[in-house]
């Protein structure tokens, strides 16, 4: 269900009508709502201006007019559901007197509840009417097809489950007859029954690699699979360059635990805690050996293997300081992937540093070496090549005289660099979570947004964004941690607006079970369904940095922070028509 839905809703009850108003305004669904108090009221709107749905107040049934309203309503297939007093068989009867789709109990609305009811109600109808146009359009749609696949970059098969081939464009006959490819695709390209959308990643030459989507369609009154074929060209990465990164040495350098990094069982790399405990320099522990400086009883095997991809591995023994010294360490290591190589990542602690307990913050939800390195290697690198680039193109261009394309350059370079102080301060605001003092008290989740908006009324201002709320209840939570979330979301909302609309963002809340369930809407871009988890989890971007900037923290620092409240956070979306997230805090 796509676009936004005109709802009219015909209750004489105010209170009722105030909660469902407040309800679809940060339902997970574009609803407009219209409300009419009485059967008369309802029969004018009818007049000039047809609704997508009827919400129908069983009350106003007995009313004189509504014989006239339900004959109007009938006659534009308009669907409705019915709002009772009660549910028993008497509401199911009534209900279906006047044609209505479903029927809900006034007293039991609830957000979700309402807005999936009318949800169903809608792509009933819709689905009727669909199939009644199918066969008109369906030529048409063909025609449209074949014109649009034809034209595609990507390369486009249809092959159906006798593995036949019922359909490629140029673009796949292409990319199959090029050569060393062809043999790398071929078991790839069958027919298979694909309960979800599956994507292989093929690396069939050095630098070029091959994308595989493949999904399940009709096509032509046969299943058959869709495979989409992308061919990209890579660039040859140098992946011991990371290593002398500046922004990979300085965070390396601000981690607080002891770290080594080793190609095979050399020394590459060790951050200045571990370098001041082994009172050696930079220089001087580079291209060791382990053993050089670690005596174990237990063999050190320096491959990487299946099982240490599997658990972390520990090690005791003896650590051998440069003054002739020695003390005991437990050293952890694990793989940590670079570039296109393999390095191992260690961590040694002295026998006299303390244990983290098992189960608390610092133990599972301490952001590890392993994070930040990756950060470093991938996220990080990017603008610290371009801001490179553009500065040499920048000097080049001032040396020819050529000082309009320097001016541009420069601001290339200066986008870089804001993404890169955006990251770095995000990054820094998710490490401080674990160390946050974390005070629940009663927060007024009111005077909270308030001040947040106040704060953030200078970028709202210049996207001339709508932002609307309800009277917030309040919490039980850490004032702090809740400002951070709801900066975040708000500022995601303005984000990933539609480059076309004004951005409309709605706040709402309900109530269960003793907890708020918050709801941040907006009109934006939307999200598929199959990244509704993924959205949460560090570093995900789903979309191009130069359309739609950001370093994939925000939604983890959300999730991080009602985490620390033992609370939840999730979205519903639908590409296209916004985004709801929701969020629970315990009610006060």
């Amino acid at each position: 269900m796509q676009g936004t839905r005109n709802i009219l809703l015909l209750d004489h009850d105010e209170q009722s009508a105030q909660d469902i108003q407040r309800f679809l305004k940060v339902s997970a669904y574009a609803f407009t709502l219209s409300h009419a108090s009485s059967v008369a009221e309802g029969l004018n709107y009818l007049k000039n201006r047809k609704p997508d749905l009827i919400l129908l107040d069983a009350d106003l049934l007995q009313q004189i007019d509504f014989a006239i309203f339900k004959q109007l309503m009938l006659k534009e297939n308009i669907p409705s559901v019915l709002l009772s007093e009660t549910g028993d068989e008497e509401t199911t009867k009534q209900a279906s007197q006047v044609g209505a789709v479903d029927f809900m109990v006034k007293n039991k609305i609830n957000l979700f509840h309402l807005q999936k009811t009318i949800a169903n109600a809608l792509k009933l109808s819709e689905t009727e009417a669909k199939l009644d146009n199918a066969n008109n359009e369906f030529s048409a749609q063909n025609d449209s097809l074949y014109l649009v696949l034809n034209k595609m970059n990507s390369g486009v098969m249809v092959i159906n489950a006798q593995n036949t081939i019922r359909y490629a464009n140029a673009k796949a006959y292409s990319i199959l007859g090029e050569e060393g490819i062809k043999k790398h695709l071929a078991e790839h390209l069958s027919y298979r029954l694909a309960e979800e959308d599956e994507q292989i990643e093929l690396k069939p030459k050095k630098n070029i690699s091959v994308t595989i989507r493949i999904s399940d369609l009709e096509w032509n009154g046969e299943r058959a699979n869709l495979f989409v074929l992308d061919r990209i060209k890579t660039k040859e990465e140098k992946p011991d360059a990371v290593l002398q990164d500046e922004v990979f040495v300085s965070l390396l350098n601000s981690l607080t635990e002891n770290i080594l990094l080793l190609k095979g069982d050399t020394i590459v790399q060790a951050n200045k805690p571990a370098l001041n405990i082994l009172r050696l320099k930079q220089t001087a522990i580079q291209n060791k050996q382990l053993k050089d400086i670690f005596e174990s009883d237990e063999t050190l095997n320096a491959e990487i293997s299946v099982q240490s991809f599997l658990s972390e591995r520990v090690s005791r023994g003896m650590l051998k300081i440069s003054d002739g010294s020695e003390q005991h360490v437990q050293l952890s290591y694990k793989p940590l992937n670079l570039g296109e190589e393999f390095y191992q990542l260690l961590s040694f602690k002295l026998s006299n540093e303390p244990d983290n307990i098992p189960g608390s913050r610092n133990d599972e939800d301490k952001f590890s070496s392993g994070d930040v390195l990756h950060l470093a290697s991938h996220d990080l690198r990017e603008p610290v090549r371009t801001i490179l680039n553009y500065v040499q193109l920048i000097s080049e261009n001032l040396k020819n005289g050529k000082v309009d394309e320097a001016k541009e350059y420069a601001d290339f370079a200066k986008s870089a660099a804001a993404r890169m102080e955006k990251l770095l301060s995000d990054l820094k605001v998710f490490i401080g979570l674990n160390e946050h003092p974390f005070q629940m008290q009663k927060v007024s989740m009111k005077l909270l947004l308030a001040d947040v908006l106040k704060q953030m009324k200078p970028r709202i201002d210049e996207l001339q964004a709508e932002v609307s709320f309800t009277e917030l209840p309040d919490v039980s939570a850490d004032r702090e941690l809740v400002e951070k979330l709801l900066s975040q979301l708000i500022d995601n909302a303005l984000k990933f607006r539609k480059k076309d609309k004004k951005p409309v963002i709605d706040i709402g809340y309900d109530k269960f079970e003793g907890n708020v369930i918050f709801c941040v809407r907006d009109n934006g871009i939307g999200i598929s369904k199959k990244y509704y988890h993924k959205v949460f989890s560090m570093f995900e971007k789903l979309n191009r940095v130069d359309e739609y900037p950001g370093n994939g923290l925000g939604l983890a620092i959300c999730k991080k922070v009602t985490d620390l409240h033992g609370g939840e956070i999730w979205v519903e979306s639908l590409p296209g028509s916004g985004s709801n997230f929701y969020f629970t805090l315990r009610g006060k």
